[in-house]
């Protein structure tokens, strides 16, 4: 953990000390202000043992970690989980059903999945025109059978005329059916490539087939088992909001040390305040024709998700290819957790999906930069200060 540090004014008339430590690949930071510096750093360290328990459970890198025991079940296995692994679990699954499937932590299955299907295809390509070559060559060699057999047809009509011509009789009728007419040699049905259509399937189905666990309940403990749902693969990560969450859940532990003004971030994605007064947070860094803006919270989680660090790296789970819809997504939510999840999902939804989704949960505020670099804001985005 780094040295405490002062923030500058964070609170008119208090003063604000600053932690940091590594954690789920990224830093983690604390502001508290109102406490001196050494109950502040101690309330930090507490704060920064629960993130670490938290990645004990997450992390996919670790094989003793819960996910990493979840992702190695086998269909019909039962494994017994904690509190925290259930409750992400669950919100993963209900924020997934909101967003009509644009948030999936089993994106990287669903990835693995859309890359065979395309190396399948281009195998199935491969068939199709090994088969269209094939078929071009026994239609050549029907062309050629169809003409040695049409000669050899003139050649006898000629030989029965002079036969008739000779005789003065008409031709035994029967001969002629030994030879087939031009109207009984029909084309083969032609092949199309293509891949088949996917199956119409209940919602729920549907739902499962992305996330093919059920979570329950069972003797005061939790469980999560892996169904039997056909072709589909398990691979979680929980990148998109495991850190909300740890800043989510970590936090909690403040209300035993009587703090009540403080800040904390992962990574400075996803920022958490709470005070009695709002903190003020920058929003819109990172790109040359957006100039940042300020927002003001209170109470609330901001979240931010774009390419102006990592470039294009977020995975479009519903269209199954590696591009959004937007270059950034801003969404602030009493739940960092929320927040996180949602800033991911909102890359990969239209701006209608989008609208439709804030109409109805106002607690929900967001900030979209869209690729054509214009910027729509839903709900009201609380003290919000564009760039000037």
């Amino acid at each position: 953990m780094s040295r405490a540090r002062e923030k500058k004014n964070p609170m008119p008339g208090k003063k604000a000390f600053s932690f940091s430590h590594q954690a789920m690949g990224t830093f983690f930071e604390v502001f508290i202000a109102g406490k001196s510096e050494r109950y502040s750093q101690d309330a930090a360290r507490a704060f920064f043992r629960e993130v670490d328990r938290l990645e004990g459970f997450f992390s996919r890198f670790d094989d003793r970690s819960e996910i990493s025991r979840i992702n190695r079940l086998k269909l019909g296995d039962m494994l017994p989980i904690g509190l925290e692994t259930y409750e992400c679990l669950k919100l993963s699954f209900q924020l997934m059903v909101e967003t009509g499937g644009a948030f999936n932590i089993n994106f990287r299955a669903i990835k693995n999945w859309a890359e065979a299907a395309q190396s399948r295809e281009a195998s199935n390509m491969e068939k199709v025109y090994e088969i269209q070559v094939e078929m071009k060559a026994s239609a050549a060699r029907a062309k050629k059978l169809e003409g040695e057999i049409k000669k050899e047809r003139e050649y006898k009509k000629d030989k029965q005329k002079k036969e008739i011509d000779k005789s003065q009789k008409e031709p035994d009728s029967a001969v002629m059916r030994n030879f087939p007419s031009d109207t009984e040699h029909k084309p083969e049905a032609s092949l199309s490539p293509g891949l088949a259509g996917v199956d119409e399937r209940s919602e729920l189905e549907a739902y499962l087939q992305f996330f093919p666990l059920e979570l329950m309940e069972q003797g005061g403990g939790y469980r999560v088992i892996r169904l039997n749902v056909p072709g589909a693969g398990l691979d979680l990560d929980l990148g998109a909001i495991g850190k909300g969450y740890a800043l989510e859940r970590a936090a909690q532990i403040f209300a035993d040390w009587e703090i009540s003004d403080f800040l904390v971030n992962a990574g400075r994605s996803t920022v958490y305040a709470r005070g009695a007064k709002p903190w003020p947070v920058a929003v819109g860094g990172g790109f040359d024709f957006l100039k940042p803006g300020k927002i003001h919270l209170l109470n609330r989680a901001l979240s931010g998700s774009g390419h102006e660090v990592k470039g294009e790296h977020i995975f479009d789970p519903r269209h199954r290819q590696d591009r959004s819809r937007h270059l950034a997504v801003w969404v602030s939510h009493p739940s960092p957790a929320v927040a996180d999840g949602l800033s991911t999902a909102f890359m990969v939804m239209s701006l209608n999906e989008i609208r439709r989704y804030c109409e109805v949960r106002p607690e929900v505020w967001t900030l979209i930069i869209s690729r054509d670099k214009k910027s729509y804001l839903f709900n009201q985005m609380g003290f919000y200060e564009p760039g000037g």
